[in-house]
């Protein structure tokens, strides 16, 4: 999972730095709760398990061999 900084002005979000990836790809998106500020380590321990079902890894490794090819060419 790559983690990367953006803005939200209430409408938009902006990305603070680019996404290397050309392709279509599904993201998701927390918000910080404004009552409840986490440490990054504690945030990350809370994300842990929110994909499970979803076949992460077999996702992650086809991607990448995808890449591969591509990168071969």
């Amino acid at each position: 999972m790559k983690v990367v900084k953006a803005l939200f002005n209430g409408q938009d979000i902006q990305l603070i730095e680019p996404i290397k990836t050309k392709k279509k790809t599904e993201v998701l998106v927390i918000f910080p709760n404004d009552a409840e500020i986490f440490a990054p380590e504690k945030a990350r321990r809370l994300l842990r398990g929110s994909g499970k079902g979803e076949m992460l890894t077999e996702k992650l490794l086809k991607s990448r061999s995808e890449d591969i090819k591509l990168e071969g060419k």
